[in-house]
């Protein structure tokens, strides 16, 4: 998902020089220690108000839910079944609550110094939804908790079908970043939004096919398959040996937001019929990007690409990124974002040993 990248990346050199949201210290002169994600997680929880149970992207933040579920994934397995309930099965409830009558979601801005907040359009719908279904997918075969599921099936089936199965274009197969009436400003079909809507379609039509729900999950698996349709005839660069960002561009792009960074997102997400590319876009990053493990390249780590390093066996390049993630946690603690906790856990995970997540 495209969006929220462009809004902070642009201004984050001016976030951290004039410590909104974010503290400064002084570097570190000895290694970081490893960072406990759940419990940092758990302290962005929002513990009052309309919005408790909803999380801050980072300390003195904002609502921004993507971010929020790609945070939450990969901490699941870590919980106890009391922290399930207390830190996913009430988030979860709680974005359902918010859902506007087209199933899409608003984000929260808060204002500084206040109780004030200001909602505010969501970054996509594509790319929103798909990780929400995901993670409702991985809580409930975490949990075992059937009964939540078929209490909010319908809800959960409304999101996965206007803000998927409705915005996958008829000429690509992409999905659109926004739904009606927002597609008229923004129609394009990213790369990044593809990636992620795959993964929670297919993660959403296995939980219906194990529910015995056969009809329905072929059809949210067919809408996926448009999707690798769409990514292998639109999106990949023949030319050039790499992804496209969009179905708008031309040619595959070597700027490293988000021409680069794009091109891990089908092995991140598991897109399994294009591993055939999966080394060609691997090249492309580090052909025009070379030690972005380093950080060079944006204030955000970018920690998914250091998940696709470790999935990929790189392990060096993994732990290289991993050491600069848990120095910039000290250093410019706002720049480690929700999201990015939990790509830094997914390596972190994968390089202890344990199945991907």
């Amino acid at each position: 998902m495209l969006q929220f990248r462009k809004i902070t990346s642009s201004v984050a050199a001016i976030v951290v020089s004039t410590g909104l949201f974010f503290q400064s210290s002084p570097a570190l002169s000895q290694a970081a220690p490893s960072i406990n994600v759940v419990q940092e997680i758990k302290n962005l929880q929002i513990t009052s108000g309309p919005y408790a149970n909803a999380y801050l992207i980072a300390p003195a933040g904002r609502i921004n839910w993507y971010f929020s579920n790609l945070g939450l994934l990969p901490i699941v397995q870590y919980l106890s079944p009391a922290d399930l309930q207390t830190y996913v099965l009430s988030y979860l409830n709680l974005y359902l609550h918010h859902l506007t009558a087209n199933s899409t979601i608003m984000d929260v801005n808060f204002v500084p110094g206040t109780n004030n907040f200001v909602l505010v359009p969501s970054d996509s719908d594509d790319s929103y939804a798909a990780t929400f279904l995901s993670l409702a997918v991985k809580y409930v075969r975490v949990s075992q908790d059937i009964a939540w599921w078929k209490v909010n099936e319908a809800a959960l089936k409304n999101i996965a079908y206007r803000n998927l199965a409705v915005t996958e274009k008829p000429s690509d197969g992409l999905t659109a970043t926004f739904q009606p009436p927002r597609n008229q400003s923004n129609s394009l079909g990213y790369l990044m939004d593809n990636a992620e809507s795959y993964r929670g379609l297919r993660d959403f039509a296995g939980l219906l096919r194990d529910l015995g729900e056969p009809v329905d999950a072929n059809y949210y698996d067919l809408v996926a398959t448009g999707i690798v349709g769409g990514i292998s005839n639109y999106l990949y660069d023949t030319a050039h040996a790499g992804f496209k960002t969009s179905d708008g561009d031309a040619q595959a792009s070597t700027a490293f937001y988000a021409g680069t960074t794009c091109q891990v997102f089908p092995q991140a997400f598991g897109l399994s019929e294009l591993s055939s590319y999966y080394d060609k876009a691997w090249t492309y990053l580090n052909l025009y990007t070379p030690n972005w493990q380093s950080g060079q390249y944006d204030p955000f780590p970018w920690a998914v690409l250091g998940y696709v390093a470790a999935l990929r066996n790189q392990t060096a390049m993994a732990v290289t990124q991993q050491h600069m993630i848990e120095s910039k946690f000290i250093t410019n603690r706002g720049l480690i974002t929700m999201n990015e906790l939990g790509f830094y856990q997914r390596t972190k995970s994968l390089l202890a040993g344990k199945p991907a997540i």
